[in-house]
């Protein structure tokens, strides 16, 4: 049974498109499965976009990346333990140590040394590097709202193919009708003229119209093949030019409720990707220009190493250590430290000029389409009357034809009008469906 793609479906896909996460698309059937053949709905075609296309996947190795980027940059506050060992073979200068006693040889070697330890490491406290931590969590949250982004676009753009698939499928079906009606008013054409009832400009008329409406159905058919291999490509399926069993119907149901321009608005700020995209990308550039800031700062790590030191001619091992404390303060750095505060605090600013910027566009989406929608609907209904119309108004041709009261040329405007007005009908069904999805992505 064909369902209707309301509002609050479509919105729902969405936000279902937006939270799916790389673990659950793992678990899901892999993509060499394909969904079943008796019929394809806008949910299955949007879940197997989201577990099978390039995108959201490449996205979702991104997040991973930059979760692991955060593990590296948090190793930095954590303990580091190191083991290592050298033997060497050298000669020493006494002179050079301050050595100078009687007896005592120019030259001492040469000899060997050996020299194994553990060094323990630990950083106690370095401001800048807490930040920094911060600032890489930041990352992962940003980039974790690309994904979401990412996600959310590719729905809205299987959605948009879906509905145009069904919009070149109803169109087809129109034009066959039309050819249909153009081959009936044909054979009663010639049926008038072997009556003595029409003229041979009558046959022809008909015969012209009948010509149209194969040209007609022809570009339909060339419409419909294209919309489905793009509906295919987004959905990973297999590229086929044969015709799709899609379940849905492009004309929208009767008493959906379209949300007014404040409640859409609350709801767009509250839950569209690009605002915790920019909330995550601000708090990183926070956090950046407060590690810039906090380079300035002093930086205390202990230290510690234990093992033993030989010289392999006597091999006379002794134990030996060293426990001490690191304090480091940078005084000068060539004006490093002070373009990276000035390029973070930059960042802010550049951020805080994007979110005003995407403040006023949500603004503007989400006014414009609400606005489409209602149009759209009038549109619509408008099409559904000039159908009626246009329908009695070839039956009423068709009857004066038949009788022998007029030409066929009334039958053949009436034809025209008729097929101009189920055209119609198809874009103004198609134009509100995609204006209910603006709205529902807006």
């Amino acid at each position: 049974m064909n369902d209707h793609l309301s509002l609050a479906r479509v919105g729902i896909i969405l936000a279902m498109a937006g939270s799916m996460a790389l673990g659950a698309a793992r678990a899901q059937t892999p993509c060499s499965d394909l969904p079943a053949a008796e019929g394809l709905t806008l949910q299955t075609l949007i879940e197997r976009a989201q577990r099978c296309a390039a995108g959201p996947r490449v996205a979702d190795r991104e997040v991973a990346v930059a979760r692991q980027r955060a593990v590296a940059t948090d190793a930095a506050l954590r303990p580091h333990l190191s083991a290592g060992a050298t033997a060497t073979r050298e000669t020493v200068n006494p002179d050079t140590l301050g050595l100078e006693f009687p007896g005592l040889p120019s030259l001492i070697g040469p000899f060997g040394v050996f020299d194994a330890r553990l060094r323990l490491s630990q950083a106690v406290i370095d401001l800048a590097q807490i930040s920094a931590g911060s600032a890489a969590d930041a990352a992962v949250r940003a980039a974790q709202a690309r994904a979401d982004l990412d996600r959310e676009r590719l729905a809205s753009e299987v959605a948009l193919a879906f509905i145009r698939a069904l919009a070149a499928r109803e169109n087809l079906a129109s034009t066959e009708a039309d050819l249909d009606l153009a081959m009936e008013l044909d054979t009663l054409a010639h049926d008038q003229h072997a009556a003595g009832v029409a003229s041979g400009v009558d046959v022809l008329r008909a015969q012209t119209a009948v010509a149209q409406s194969r040209y007609t159905r022809s570009e339909a058919q060339t419409l419909l093949a294209r919309s489905q291999l793009r509906l295919q490509g987004l959905s990973e399926l297999p590229l086929d030019p044969a015709p799709l069993t899609l379940q849905g119907a492009l004309e929208a149901p009767e008493g959906d409720e379209t949300p007014g321009p404040e409640a859409a608005l609350t709801q767009a700020r509250r839950d569209r990707p690009e605002f915790a995209l920019l909330d995550a990308t601000m708090a990183e550039a926070e956090a950046r220009y407060a590690q810039a800031s906090r380079r300035r700062l002093p930086t205390l790590s202990l230290v510690a190493d234990y093992g033993l030191s030989t010289t392999t001619d006597r091999w006379d091992q002794q134990d030996t250590y060293r426990i001490g404390a690191q304090l480091s303060l940078p005084i000068y750095a060539g004006g490093a430290l002070q373009a990276d505060r000035a390029a973070s605090e930059l960042r802010i600013e550049q951020q805080r000029l994007q979110l005003a910027a995407l403040q006023r566009q949500v603004e503007e989406d989400v006014l414009l389409a609400v606005v489409t929608v209602g149009n759209t609907a009038e549109q619509a209904r408008a099409a559904h009357a000039a159908l009626e119309l246009a329908q009695r108004e070839l039956a009423s041709a068709r009857d004066r034809f038949r009788h022998g009261v007029a030409d066929n040329l009334d039958v053949v405007a009436a034809q025209a009008n008729l097929a101009r007005a189920r055209s119609q009908l198809v874009n103004a069904q198609a134009a509100q469906q995609q204006a209910r999805l603006n709205l529902a992505a807006a």
